[in-house]
């Protein structure tokens, strides 16, 4: 998978989340840009897994498993395998954790298709209500803080988002992971 952002196979889908999409930890020439890119829109596999070219999937995350992933990812806050551009510490590790720890158990977002006629037949998909301005809570914009916050925690290239269907197909169950064993290979 290393050289596919998007995996899908039966009822769950793979998206790598590279260095573009990171806002905080970020170690390549990335920009931060807020959409996740999930491929090309000629592999079928993207439309499969969404059910139509202009999906809106409203995806369900747990607080527990994301301090799962903080967990896993702990080691990489403080060794570093990629040389970042702003802090990557212990500090800014358990910072954000006490934050996660504050939110309530289900947190949820929407995952919408953007720039459908993309000139070089990319796929894209974003929370619509986040934008980039700060001062995002929990409270006034639940989704975008969120989506903000899966931005915020990722390090990029070894983490993935595991997007599952619920039983009755109508939403996703999402979840962090860190593959360290998937690095791609970095000229930085």
């Amino acid at each position: 998978m290393a050289n596919r952002f998007f995996r899908y196979e039966n009822d769950w889908a793979s998206i790598r989340l590279v260095d573009s999409f990171v806002k905080e930890n970020k170690a390549g020439t990335g920009n931060g840009e807020a959409s996740l890119y999930l491929g090309s829109k000629y592999d079928p596999d993207i439309f499969a897994f969404f059910g139509i070219p202009d999906f809106d999937a409203h995806c369900i995350i747990l607080r527990d498993d994301i301090l799962d992933y903080m967990e896993s990812v702990k080691w990489e806050y403080i060794s570093h395998r990629f040389s970042y551009r702003n802090e990557v510490s212990l500090r800014t590790w358990q910072r954000n954790v006490d934050e996660i720890k504050s939110l309530p158990e289900e947190l949820d977002f929407n995952l919408t298709r953007k720039r459908q006629h993309d000139k070089n037949g990319r796929v894209y998909a974003q929370e619509l209500s986040y934008k980039r301005a700060g001062g995002l809570t929990f409270s006034t914009s639940p989704k975008a803080y969120t989506y903000n916050l899966i931005r915020t925690i990722a390090i990029p290239e070894v983490s993935f988002l595991m997007l599952t269907r619920t039983p009755d197909e109508s939403e996703f169950y999402a979840k962090l992971y860190y593959d360290p064993e998937n690095e791609k290979i970095w000229q930085i």
